[in-house]
């Protein structure tokens, strides 16, 4: 769902008519950060350290995204879009006015939620609130694969908890360092596509299905505001390194400091009873004969305190590369012997 989402707003913002094929391979790798080592040793973490490869191509009035599990088809022309899982063997097919009903079915639950919480006069909460977002083009010039590229450096910061929330750990940063180039050879044909889906999806544009009608009025003002500062990025990211970081607490905590003077307690209660057993046999410990007098407790030695330190959750590069005129025309159809199921989009509309 989210990514046939983000398809349509990609290609409906898109900016001239399709002639030619071209396709480019995207290829996106966990590089480092805490949160790969955290996970080592859960079952399946192996797969995060796997590079994920994916393939956008358009041929003629059709534009398909595949990697090795799924691809999704999009048919300007035929009006339709195909979501085919290779692992399931399956596919599902929904047509542009069905698309629409489905989102005018989302637009109206999402009014039904606010309209319900309204009632139940429970805040609202913009969670856009705390994040600042800023672009900085650097000046900074780079040839990457014979391109000449600018580098942008995206920040995305939470700077604490929205308005009217508890307090939350302190400021959490997302930057990406991107590599653009003004255009790619070829990436005329992406274009060229997105202007003739623009044309056919143009009831989006329209005040009652505008895709920023899906978002409260605060949260949308807030991601208008994101947008304009994102779209001083100008280009095409050929190179891209993302870094997360956030706050890791330092030093021993509470629960380690008493689990410590809980072991140390149970050493000297042993060895105060093997010593008494050693000096008077059977009888020590019967009605306090042969007891050590207790020895003054000594007041607990300060635990240093619990800081907090920046450190790097996740690392990941995103890169272009195979940049070619020509493509299989075997990717734009559903393999055969395939079932057809119900698109998840179509289950809204009937919600």
């Amino acid at each position: 769902m989210r990514r046939i989402l983000i398809v349509i707003a990609v290609l409906v913002l898109g900016g001239a008519a399709v002639s030619a094929d071209f396709s480019y391979t995207q290829t996106t790798r966990v590089t480092g950060g805490t949160l790969l080592n955290m996970t080592r040793f859960m079952p399946g973490a192996g797969q995060l350290k796997e590079p994920k490869t994916h393939t956008i191509a358009v041929k003629g009035g059709k534009m398909v995204t595949y990697d090795a599990d799924s691809a999704t088809i999009i048919d300007a022309d035929a009006e339709t879009m195909t979501q085919i899982d290779f692992k399931k063997k399956q596919y599902a097919v929904i047509t542009f006015a069905e698309m629409k009903q489905a989102m005018q079915a989302m637009r109206a639950q999402l009014a039904q939620a606010q309209a319900a919480q309204a009632q139940q006069q429970a805040p609202q909460v913009n969670p856009l609130d705390a994040m600042k977002v800023t672009v900085n083009e650097t000046g900074q010039t780079k040839v990457i694969s014979g391109l000449n590229t600018k580098q942008y450096i995206l920040t995305m910061e939470m700077g604490g908890a929205p308005a009217g929330t508890p307090p939350t750990t302190p400021s959490n940063k997302t930057t990406m360092d991107s590599w653009m180039a003004p255009t790619l050879p070829g990436y005329e044909e992406v274009t060229a596509f997105g202007v003739k889906m623009a044309s056919k999806m143009s009831d989006l544009a329209t005040p009652g299905m505008n895709p920023m009608a899906m978002f409260r009025e605060d949260v949308a003002a807030s991601v208008k505001t994101m947008a304009a500062e994102m779209s001083k990025m100008s280009g095409i990211p050929v190179y891209q390194t993302m870094t997360m970081t956030g706050m890791q607490a330092s030093g021993p905590s509470a629960g380690e400091a008493a689990k410590g003077a809980a072991v140390d307690a149970a050493g000297q209660a042993a060895a105060g009873a093997a010593l008494g057993r050693s000096r008077l046999g059977g009888l020590a410990g019967i009605g306090g004969l042969g007891r050590k007098k207790p020895e003054e407790s000594k007041p607990a030695e300060q635990a240093a305190p619990v800081t907090l330190q920046p450190v790097v959750l996740m690392e990941q590069v995103t890169e272009i590369s195979s940049l070619a005129a020509t493509v299989d025309a075997s990717k734009f159809a559903v393999p055969t012997g395939f079932k057809q199921v119900e698109h998840e989009m179509k289950k809204l509309a009937k919600q």
